[in-house]
């Protein structure tokens, strides 16, 4: 627990003394000579006025008992609980620090004074508090579970992991002080000891789906897929409405070559999510339909994570490819244009253009995409191909003659359609084209 989370329950777990108007065990040396009827009366007072959380009227009755009784250790640490428990924790963080003048070795006052700190964002104050508290009395689970949160919020990390470690032995059956470590050991990037606390989390708490799901976080460091897979699975047997969990889980299954796998668990992610699926699931959702050839299911979520981002590159040329496949060659073009607009160094979405240009009748436009594309990447075998056959269709048969034979001596698949045709196309180019004449 955060020191943040930890003072914010605060209220609930301050102390009060064991009997209120009862005084503490070894009557402090300045504690003046009072009336013992009615110090009794006032205190008593006082304390059914905080039982009925009539916290003004209590306070009102300490501070004239205090008037007349200056220095009364238990009206002081009675007047500092009523503060607490009234909201003025100034007040009362003042008054405890009195009340440890008359009695410094009164745990009470010690414990809230420190919990009063920590809750006031002052970790290094509250911690020393809280330490001395532990020192006072060494088997509080309590004091030894602030101290640790108060230590870790200052900065000592190594003394906060020993008193979560302590307040763990004194409660066996207690997860608090375990999830503290193994955030901490976490942090420090300690895998062995994280693992170790883990363990025992997992014993207390066995179907915590947060607990279930680092277990197949350290399980999938090594390698060991199947075992994540499976711990996951049981995860969100607890939690299935995890999105989060069932991205995790979709990815693993398309890592591992298992399409519909990861396609129930990106649309049960989908499901969860409702509008507030990112636009990376929505696009990985996508590119999984287009790999299975399921173009109409796939476009909507690739125009989906286009609007949710249009100034990422990479959800425009998505968007681009999808309109592509399904030969919308000019809207292909238009988001294709604008991906590298984004990115001018996209160099699938280069080749991407060029095919859209190629289909949709503009040859030209083709050849300066593919020569734009020539600045960030070396031709291929593919851009070759494009250049060759637009510049023949094109009837520029010097420039298609030189692309079929680049092409043709780089391609490495004789057996291709590309292959034949451009040794036909070659062979007939060179007997028809004649050259150009000069001057």
């Amino acid at each position: 627990m955060t020191m943040r989370a930890l003072a914010g329950v605060a209220a609930a777990i301050l102390l009060a003394l064991p009997v209120m108007g009862q005084q503490p065990a070894k009557p402090p040396a300045k504690q003046p000579a009072a009336p013992q009827q009615s110090a009794q009366a006032a205190l008593a007072g006082a304390q059914q006025a905080i039982e009925e959380k009539q916290y003004d009227t209590a306070i009102a009755l300490l501070e004239n008992f205090l008037l007349e009784n200056p220095g009364h250790g238990e009206a002081l640490f009675n007047l500092a609980y009523a503060y607490s428990l009234a909201g003025r924790n100034s007040d009362a963080i003042e008054t405890y620090r009195q009340a440890l003048e008359v009695e410094p070795k009164l745990f009470p006052a010690r414990f809230n004074l420190g919990v009063l700190l920590l809750r006031s964002d002052k970790p290094a104050e509250a911690a020393e508090e809280l330490l001395h508290a532990a020192e006072l009395e060494p088997e509080n689970y309590r004091a030894h579970l602030f101290a640790a949160a108060a230590l870790k919020s200052s900065g000592r990390k190594e003394e906060a992991l020993a008193h979560y470690r302590r307040a763990a032995e004194l409660k066996p059956d207690e997860a608090e002080p375990r999830r503290a470590m193994l955030a901490l050991l976490l942090e420090k990037n300690d895998v062995a000891g994280a693992e170790a606390v883990l363990d025992e989390l997992l014993v207390l708490q066995p179907e915590a789906p947060d607990l279930m799901r680092l277990r197949g976080e350290f399980l999938l460091q090594k390698n060991q897929f199947e075992e994540a897979l499976a711990t996951f699975e049981k995860g969100l047997e607890v939690k299935p409405e995890d999105a989060d969990l069932h991205l995790t889980v979709a990815r693993l299954y398309r890592a591992q070559g298992k399409p519909e796998e990861a396609l129930r668990h990106f649309e049960a992610a989908s499901r969860s999510a409702g509008e507030s699926e990112s636009a990376e699931s929505l696009r990985e959702r996508a590119e999984l339909l287009a790999e299975l050839d399921r173009w109409a299911e796939a476009l909507p979520l690739y125009e989906a994570a286009a609007a949710r981002e249009p100034e990422n590159a990479e959800a425009r040329a998505g968007l681009g490819f999808a309109y592509l496949e399904t030969k919308q060659y000019a809207r292909a073009a238009e988001e294709l244009q604008a991906a590298l607009r984004l990115n001018p160094r996209q160099v699938k979405t280069y080749d991407h253009l060029a095919s859209a240009l190629y289909l949709g009748g503009n040859l030209g436009g083709a050849i300066q995409v593919l020569d734009r594309r020539a600045t960030v990447a070396e031709e291929t075998p593919g851009t070759l191909y494009l250049r060759a056959i637009s510049y023949d269709k094109l009837q520029q048969c010097e420039p298609a003659i030189a692309f079929y034979e680049r092409f043709l001596a780089v391609n490495q698949d004789k057996n291709s359609d590309a292959y034949f045709q451009s040794t036909a196309r070659l062979r007939q180019l060179k007997k028809s084209c004649k050259p150009r004449r000069r001057g």
